[in-house]
């Protein structure tokens, strides 16, 4: 079981006066094109980590798979939605699928392949952690097994968790995607630009 932890709480500051999220790609938010297909994928639940909750593209009825948590600390640092997400997260899951709010070019395939690669690993790797890389680069969303909960719950880094990567290399494996969509997310005006022309 998969719990997707998406991390919708960040500042966007790179992006200038706009927040990225609620820019438009293809007739809708970018935000919206994350959550539909990180929802259509094999996760278990979907857990939203948000500055609050009263962002517009949750308004009305939601499937009871998708979990919204609020991160009063974001302002802190990634590290403390991913540990929101976490603490959200069912008591079931078997990993913890971290994934970016501004990769609206993931597809669920894309997601897919990595849940796939996780839960295969899991049956011989209690500790494994699963990354994905395109030509030699290490993109996102990586899967943590529970068996870190804690470790990422008392995490002090604030930039994310590189660090208990680096702690438990003989537990990663690299997944190799057969597209670039892992490295695309959308931080700056000229991100923006590339992905709307």
């Amino acid at each position: 079981m998969v719990s997707a932890i998406l991390l919708a709480a960040g500042e966007s500051k790179r992006m200038g006066e706009q927040d990225k999220l609620f820019l438009k790609y293809k007739g809708t938010w970018i935000v919206n094109h994350v959550i539909q297909n990180i929802f259509a994928s094999n996760q278990s639940e979907l857990v939203i980590v948000m500055q609050n909750n009263d962002n517009e593209f949750l308004n009305g009825p939601r499937p009871k798979e998708i979990k919204v948590a609020v991160n009063p600390d974001f302002k802190k640092g990634m590290t403390t939605s991913i540990q929101v997400g976490v603490k959200t997260a069912s008591d079931k899951a078997t990993g913890y699928m971290i994934c970016l709010a501004d990769q609206p070019l993931m597809k669920k395939e894309d997601y897919n392949e990595i849940i796939k690669r996780f839960e295969l690993l899991k049956k011989h790797d209690d500790k494994c952690i699963v990354v994905p890389y395109y030509n030699q680069e290490k993109g996102n969303p990586v899967i943590f097994s529970s068996y870190y909960q804690e470790a990422i719950l008392n995490h002090q880094d604030m930039k994310g968790c590189k660090v208990i990567i680096q702690s438990n290399m003989k537990h990663v494996y690299r997944l190799e995607m057969w597209n670039d969509h892992i490295l695309q997310d959308v931080d700056t005006p000229d991100d923006y630009e590339r992905l709307v022309s």
